[in-house]
């Protein structure tokens, strides 16, 4: 249902309902978010198991009878690795996906990624790609897992969805993502049986095993072809037995053989039983049935595809770029995008977008084992810190576009790191895009620079990454990060580095609403400031324990921190530094009721940083000075203050920011009379504050719930 919005509208509004059901509504039907199909592509070649498909299908009889039950649809589909347990989820849910017409969401959530530092996708990672899906923007996203389940039930709620949760690591993983009303289905794929599921949600088991001989046998047809099978009977019964019956051993072996045709069934029975029939020959074993097969596919492969492939097992993370799988390889770009092609056409990585591949978990793990086993040291070692330098280039590089002022105190910025294949940023949305699709990568990267003991890049990785964080709210992913950049400053015994490590883990703190918390390591970095004798870098501390100490409500020790930096942090980055002291002294003014004191400060900072040409750290400025007005009753202009702080912000804005700035504003106009538009800002304010579990959101909610007033 689309509501409609009384007046003219500028962008989305959020409606809060009157029994804390959240809405969404927008212009008009122009603006409707697509129905999500995201299920992946299904296996042509898909057969058998036709009492598994007939078990699922009877948990959904039709859209008229689905839409009278009185509860969630909930399956697990549960079996030992390689079984074909998504093979059949995902059949399934392409047969039926049309009775759902509010749409199909699909998850991995991973839980046997091989080894690296990805692992388990995390309940509230899945549940904000969900709500995207369903049309909910990015910065109305709760913060806090527990929220965003809250909102994504909410909006599930009277729709008819299909929830396809693939490779689930245990019960608490799956329940943040299970709908609350009836009208939708989930199934659900496992190794383990989820017995909990089966206990408490009154879930549906549906095992999965070992394919039967007959199924074996019609999976082998369907890729060989009936001339082929029919050629080599005993052939193919004996490459059956070597797969141990396993679906996705039968699968790549058999596949081996359509790519290359001259390969007899006979030929490639004997490979598999010379090298890996000891593996293949357990069948509880699925790992090892999976490496004998990979094993065969591997030989198979041109010096230059083997390369690749050994490679890309280093990587840090689950997804990557070809210029990243360039980067590991040493190939040029050209080559490395030829070859992920071939890769991919012999399905050893997955396609998901232009340029970008994923490995399936076996097959990274597998990747890995080759790298270990056919590389030296020596060049293992080279290629992976190549592809960790890549990464932290281009991660400096798109720093540099998008914080451009910020390049004279980001550290490592002196660092020598591999930058090719390079990608230049022609300006800051394309470094802003590129961030956007690797920070998860780069988050990743740091952890293995922290694992492999490179500490230079780990710094400088931490830096940039506890930068993107702080921005998406990611805050325990934030305060990991710091923490291994502190661990290899504090090896490399580099004070400058910690002391700037320390203030970025005080603004992770800061974020999150641990005021306290992030005062004290303020404080802490005082200590390696003092000790270096540097006035600019001790100016920066005194500032930003300054500004907790604002946000806390601590006005006059504010006043005394900020006053003993001011001193210190002439010339400093362009006066950036002197701008962003004095905006911080009005506010500890405006606490003080100093209203005309407030106003001089909240002056002199907005024109040190115009000055200084930055206009995003400008838009704090002009919302201290809105701040300001409004506090004399000069609510006009401080609406038209608002209003330009808005306008000011950059791509990598803070959304608290806004939702600060929107909150201020909200007030003057209720003061002006403008009641609907108040409650509209207000509105859009509330959601960006508890996405990020800002204290500010429950005041705010109080606010809104409250009785109507003037501000």
């Amino acid at each position: 249902m689309w509501n409609e919005a009384g007046g003219p509208v500028a962008g989305h509004v959020l409606q809060a309902g009157s029994i804390g059901h959240v809405s969404l509504a927008g212009r008009g039907p122009a603006e409707r978010h697509p129905v999500p199909r995201q299920l992946p592509l299904v296996v042509r070649d898909f057969t058998g198991r036709v009492g598994h498909l007939a078990a699922l299908d009877a948990l959904v009889p039709g859209a008229e009878a689905g839409a009278g039950s009185n509860s969630v649809v909930l399956a697990v589909v549960d079996g030992p690795a390689g079984v074909g347990k998504t093979a059949l989820a995902v059949r399934w849910a392409h047969r039926v996906q049309h009775l759902f017409t509010g749409g199909t969401l699909y998850a991995d959530l991973r839980a046997h990624h091989p080894g690296g530092p990805g692992g388990p996708a995390a309940p509230g990672d899945v549940l904000g790609g969900f709500l995207g899906a369903l049309g909910v923007p990015p910065e109305w996203v709760p913060a806090e897992p527990e929220a965003r389940a809250g909102l994504y039930r909410s909006v599930l709620a009277g729709r008819r969805v299909l929830i396809v949760l693939d490779d689930a690591d245990g019960v608490e993983q799956v329940r943040p993502l299970l709908p609350g009303a009836a009208g939708c289905a989930v199934v659900v794929t496992s190794r383990g049986g989820l017995a909990g599921l089966v206990v408490g949600e009154g879930a549906t088991r549906v095992p999965l095993d070992l394919c039967t001989e007959r199924e074996s046998l019609e999976l082998v047809r369907a890729i060989l072809g009936a001339r082929r099978v029919d050629a080599e009977p005993e052939a193919v019964t004996g490459l059956i037995r070597a797969c141990a019956r396993l679906p996705l051993a039968l699968r790549v072996a058999a596949g081996r053989a359509v790519i290359h045709p001259y390969l007899t069934v006979a030929e490639l029975v004997a490979e598999l039983g010379r090298d890996r029939w000891e593996v293949l020959s357990v069948p509880a074993d699925a790992r090892g049935a999976v490496l004998a097969v990979f094993d065969c596919s591997y030989r198979r492969l041109t010096g230059e595809q083997a390369l690749v492939l050994r490679r890309l097992g280093l990587h840090p993370g689950p997804e990557f770029g070809a210029h990243a799988a360039a980067a590991a390889s040493g190939l040029p770009l050209a080559d490395a995008r030829r070859v992920l092609d071939t890769l991919a056409d012999s399905h050893l990585v997955e396609r998901v977008a232009r340029d970008r591949y994923r490995f399936h978990d076996l097959l990274h793990a597998y990747a890995a084992d080759r790298a270990e086993r056919d590389d030296g040291p020596h060049e293992r070692e080279r290629a992976r810190r190549n592809l960790l330098e890549w990464y932290a280039h281009h991660a400096r590089a798109a720093y540099r576009a998008v914080l451009p002022h910020s390049v004279d105190r980001h550290i490592g910025a002196d660092v020598d790191l591999n930058a090719e294949p390079g990608i230049d940023f022609a300006d800051a949305a394309g470094a802003w895009a590129w961030a956007e699709s690797e920070w998860t990568n780069v988050t990743d990267a740091t952890r293995a620079t922290a694992r492999h003991g490179l500490p230079r890049l780990t710094v400088l990785l931490a830096t940039i990454a506890a930068s993107a964080l702080y921005l998406r709210g990611h805050w325990d992913d934030a305060f990991e990060v710091c923490d291994l950049g502190l661990a290899a400053a504090r090896a490399t015994g580099d004070r400058a580095v910690e002391c700037g490590l320390l203030q970025r883990l005080a603004h992770a703190h800061q974020g999150n609403g641990r005021l306290r918390e992030a005062e004290e390591i303020c404080r802490a970095a005082l200590l390696p400031a003092t000790e270096l004798d540097d006035p600019h870098l001790r100016a920066e501390v005194l500032a930003n324990l300054g500004w907790v100490c604002v946000e806390r409500g601590g006005f006059a020790e504010a006043r005394e921190h900020l006053l003993a930096a001011l001193p210190l942090s002439a010339g400093a980055h362009g006066g950036r530094l002197e701008g962003f002291i004095e905006y911080n002294l009005s506010g500890a003014a405006l606490g003080l009721g100093e209203h005309d004191r407030a106003l001089r400060h909240a002056e002199r900072g907005l024109a040190l940083v115009q000055d200084a040409g930055d206009d995003d750290v400008a838009s704090y400025a002009v919302h201290r000075l809105a701040q300001v007005r409004q506090s004399t009753g000069a609510h006009a202009e401080a609406v038209a203050l608002c209003e330009r702080a808005l306008a000011g912000e950059s791509l990598r804005g803070d959304p608290r920011h806004r939702a600060a700035v929107l909150d201020t504003l909200a007030t003057s106009l209720g003061h002006l009379g403008d009641a609907p538009r108040a409650v509209g800002c207000r509105q859009e304010a509330l959601a960006v504050f508890e996405r990020f579990g800002d204290v500010r959101a429950r005041a705010l909610g109080a606010l809104l719930d409250g009785p109507p007033d003037g501000g």
